[in-house]
């Protein structure tokens, strides 16, 4: 193939993975306007109910502009299960019917291929991909001895992919950092507003809150941000999965986000709910 023509497919598939991408005064004024937590922190969180223990929350400001999903999960409610699955949201949604979609592990491309993890991915104690110490990771798993569904989930975010904090899990998905520790936030240097994905848990890990930002007609958010987000939500700790252009999320089995993934990932974390949508709130 002449290089003209590889150098051409190129351009068009970097384009086609890009998304849309402020300009640096939209960005530097967006950033002013984060500076002040009441601009994206609501004084209080109006949820709406999606099924027996889930309620989802959105928020929205064109001004700044900024959108963002909030999925609240009790974790104990005896109707609902949580399970990792291969393969990218949409098709994870199509397998199983969940009731809650969402990307996790980061991923990086070979030869414009998408086909390596990076960091774990242990499902039903079948080890897909490989821990990678600095990154960080949620584990889940029945809170029943014989690992039965329905009985409530234990779970714990852990800061570092090590072979002590693994051990014992059934279920383990890897991400970046944690970005909220014991309710402080975590400091980073970097603060870049980008589409985010990330998960907190309250102190007891009852509740497990899904954060999803959006950056297409949103500007995104930093991982400080994200982090304050948690504290006021209630967690104790919090931590990021793949953002930017992987970021999804399913709720009642559609997409709710304005803009469609770019890339597809290669692994999701699914809610299953034995209620029908809109049934089962007593």
């Amino acid at each position: 193939m002449p290089a003209s023509l590889i150098l051409l497919f190129c351009s068009i598939f970097v384009s086609c993975a890009s998304l849309p991408q402020q300009s640096p005064e939209a960005l530097s004024a967006a950033q002013e306007k984060l500076s002040l937590e009441s601009s994206y922190i609501p004084s209080c969180f109006e949820w709406s109910p999606l099924c027996r223990g889930i309620d989802t929350f959105r928020f929205e400001d064109t001004d700044i502009p900024l959108v963002y999903h909030v999925v609240r999960i009790d974790l104990s409610e005896p109707s609902l299960s949580l399970a990792c699955v291969k393969g990218s949201v949409p098709s994870a949604v199509k397998k199983t019917s969940a009731i809650v979609a969402f990307n996790a592990t980061q991923f990086e491309s070979k030869f414009f291929v998408f086909n390596r993890l990076k960091g774990v991915f242990r499902m039903d104690g079948e080890e897909i991909s490989v821990p990678v110490e600095k990154y960080c990771a949620l584990l889940f798993d029945s809170s029943l001895s014989n690992g039965a569904c329905g009985g409530g989930f234990r779970a714990s975010i852990v800061e570092s992919q090590t072979e002590e904090a693994l051990l014992g899990w059934k279920n383990a998905v890897g991400g970046f950092f944690v970005v909220l520790k014991d309710g402080v936030p975590c400091q980073f240097k970097v603060q870049s507003l980008r589409a985010r994905v990330g998960v907190g848990l309250t102190e007891d890990a009852k509740n497990m809150y899904v954060l999803v930002v959006e950056e297409n007609k949103s500007c995104g958010l930093s991982y400080g941000h994200c982090a304050l987000l948690f504290k006021a939500l209630g967690c104790k700790d919090a931590m990021e999965f793949d953002g930017g252009h992987s970021t999804a999320l399913y709720v009642g089995g559609k997409s709710v986000l304005l803009g469609y993934p770019w890339r597809s990932s290669l692994n999701a974390i699914v809610v299953l709910s034995d209620c029908s949508l809109g049934k089962g709130m007593e």
